[in-house]
């Protein structure tokens, strides 16, 4: 057939409807999972994206210690990965941090988490495969990667801000002890996944071969069930979750990065109450935040039949809640006695209510609830509290200015002036 036949005989076909039918779906690409992570501590904004190929996967506008905590999709084979800083000024926004290659294969599932500095240009890319265990039906899994390498500004401060951690998965109030279910994490190593019944969680991070003090604590993200709008959020409350957690330095002062914290919140500072600000009980710290009192089931001058609303006679320190429950954990900083500092998981709420009005101070009545108050015009006290265990023995009570902040599960981690701890999913339940 000569051209000028062939393409007549197109240009008919054509005509007749050589376009793909309606029904037509393009088929997928073969395709890998991935999360991404930016830990690199001493500088702004990044993106990462696929640049040999025109590509959905990529993480943009990414600070310092965001994650990108559900796998994405990217297509399988050796793609090339590049880590700009993000700008809407071209002459900065072409700046690379990162260039490098990967094989991803088919099905297969990843990490890219980028650390090092990049004002010294080290910036570096740790890609994890990821083989999954198979937790049992009540069960969830968590391995550790350690991206920090450093631990500067770790309260309380370490004798080696370099040494490897050991990582205790406690569930409940105990202080670490014992053996650790993942141990002395090398810089930029990755552990083994630790197996665990399901429940409420906290890591507790020490160097190698201690347990106090730690390095950082986190409540381990809780997950949630499915919804009729939503599939199941991965946690340590749901079976068949698998999560990362990324040990990530502190921000480098002055740097670019995030410099923010969570707000801190203060003990009981009325001079009268200084020996309830915080005092100790063997191995148990009990805290003050404030008091109020009042006075309770006041008659109506109109009506000898009917109560009036209460009347605050009397506060102390900030006169409300400590706003923390069993399980939390919260950073405690200013006491002069050391022990009393640093990372701290929390018992209880403590909360006493002391009923009147004949009565004064922690001699009088203890009650239930201002229920149990019949008496009219009776004075009840409510002191805020909450406990958390130490170790040591401390002076007590304890002195100077203590505050402490607190740090509620989650995946991200909000203090970018200490060591913290994020988490991704390698799978959700």
């Amino acid at each position: 057939m000569t051209p000028v036949r062939f393409f007549g005989v197109c240009g008919v076909v054509l005509a007749l409807g050589c376009s793909k039918e309606k029904s037509f779906v393009e088929p997928s690409p073969p395709l890998a999972a991935i999360t991404w992570a930016n830990v690199v501590p001493d500088t702004g904004q990044v993106d990462m994206r696929v640049v040999d190929m025109i590509s959905n996967a990529g993480f943009f506008d990414v600070n310092f210690r965001d994650a990108l905590t559900f796998p994405q999709g990217i297509e399988a084979g050796q793609r090339e990965i590049r880590v700009f800083m993000s700008s809407t000024n071209p002459a900065i926004s072409q700046t690379v941090l990162l260039d490098t290659t990967y094989l991803f294969a088919q099905n297969g599932r990843y990490g890219f988490y980028v650390s090092g500095f990049a004002r010294a240009g080290q910036a570096r890319a740790v890609v994890l495969p990821i083989d999954l265990p198979t937790p049992g039906p009540t069960q969830f899994a968590i391995r550790v990667l350690n991206l920090a390498p450093s631990f500067a500004g770790s309260i309380r401060t370490l004798a080696d801000t370099t040494a490897a951690p050991d990582a205790f998965l406690i569930k409940g109030s105990a202080l670490p002890s014992g053996a650790p279910q993942i141990a002395n994490v090398a810089f930029r190593g990755v552990s083994a996944y630790a197996v665990v019944d399901t429940g409420r969680y906290r890591i507790v991070l020490a160097s190698t071969g201690t347990t106090n003090p730690a390095i950082v604590q986190a409540v381990l993200p809780l997950g949630s069930a499915a919804t009729s709008t939503q599939g199941a959020i991965a946690g340590s409350l749901l079976p068949g979750s698998v999560l990362t957690a990324i040990i990530v330095p502190r921000a480098v002062p002055g740097s670019g990065a995030p410099q923010t914290r969570p707000a801190s919140k203060a003990t009981d500072t009325t001079v009268a109450e200084a020996s309830r600000r915080i005092f100790r009980s063997n191995d148990t710290v009990t805290a003050q935040t404030g008091s109020v009192t009042i006075v309770t089931r006041r008659p109506d001058p109109k009506d000898a039949t009917k109560l009036t609303a209460d009347t605050t006679i009397a506060k102390t320190g900030t006169g409300a809640s400590a706003g923390v429950a069993g399980g939390d954990v919260i950073l405690v900083s200013g006491a002069t006695q050391p022990e009393y500092n640093g990372w701290q998981g929390v018992l209880a709420a403590a909360d006493t209510l002391i009923c009147g009005p004949s009565r004064a101070g922690d001699t009088a009545t203890l009650c239930a609830a201002t229920a149990d108050t019949t008496t009219r015009n009776d004075t009840v006290t409510t002191r805020f509290r909450f406990r958390y265990r130490i170790v040591g023995t401390p002076v007590s009570p304890g002195t100077g200015t203590v505050v402490y902040r607190l740090y509620a599960p989650a995946y991200a981690a909000t203090d970018f002036v200490t060591p913290q701890v994020v988490f991704v999913v390698d799978k959700r339940p």
